[in-house]
């Protein structure tokens, strides 16, 4: 097992770390402003089992990483002022993606997670932490079978503008979600069979506060869908079938 560790403050920040092989580990720490590109590759012959550690605390945090092959990780914490930026791709099987971020003085914090294979998990929480300012943004597509998918935005005070995108492509995928707060949006697409969409905690898909907005789409068959939403002029529109 090949250890990295790279650490940097109050400065403008940029890490790069590539590395080959199994059973690789990476772990950056950075504040200021900063920038990280990793690649974790299984190599010609390998099978994965890699992970990446990253956090950034600053003024404007950027974070992209790569992993190819099976039981890969990736934990990401964005946090402080300024915009932050997490994309992350994953190919292979029981590969894992953990993110947490938080906006701060108007500013937005957006993630974008790509998972192909079958097995994997994409876990967000993401907090806007100015009431009526910058937003959140969250993104995840999944290629396969078995996959989950799991979006936690805003909170009763300061949830204003955030926006969840999920698409699944296969069979048995789950897309789990929460949103609080005003304006927020959710766009829900699984193709496959026996897909389910449900809440964090439970059973049921949850919008609270003012004009919400949740659309649903579920194509083939034997899929499920349970939405709630409380509050004031939420609108929910759910399409199941070919």
């Amino acid at each position: 097992m090949l250890l990295c560790a790279i650490t940097t403050a109050f400065a403008q920040n940029q890490a790069t770390l590539n590395q080959s092989g199994n059973s690789q580990q990476a772990i950056i720490k950075q504040a200021g402003q900063n920038q990280a590109l990793v690649t974790q590759n299984n190599g010609s012959s390998g099978t994965g089992s890699n992970s990446l550690t990253s956090s950034q605390a600053g003024f404007g945090n950027y974070l992209q990483s790569t992993q190819s092959g099976t039981t890969n990780s990736a934990s990401f914490t964005q946090k402080l002022q300024g915009s932050s930026y997490a994309y992350s791709t994953q190919t292979g099987t029981s590969n894992k993606i953990t993110s947490e971020q938080a906006s701060y003085s108007g500013s937005a914090a957006t993630a974008t997670f790509t998972q192909s294979g079958t097995s994997n998990e994409a876990t967000l929480s993401q907090a806007d932490n100015v009431s009526g300012q910058g937003g959140t943004y969250a993104t995840f597509t999944q290629t396969g079978d078995k996959n989950v998918a799991s979006i936690k935005q805003g909170d009763a005070i300061t949830g204003d503008g955030n926006t969840a995108t999920i698409t699944q492509k296969g069979n048995l995928n789950t897309a789990k979600l929460e949103q609080t707060g005003v304006l927020n949006m959710a766009d829900l697409s699984q193709v496959g069979n026996n897909n389910v969409i449900k809440g964090l905690g439970g059973d049921v898909a949850i919008q609270n506060g003012l004009s919400n907005s949740l659309t649903i789409s579920q194509n083939s068959n034997f899929n499920t869908a349970s939405v709630g939403q409380s509050g004031t002029g939420n609108m929910g529109t759910i399409q199941q079938g070919n």
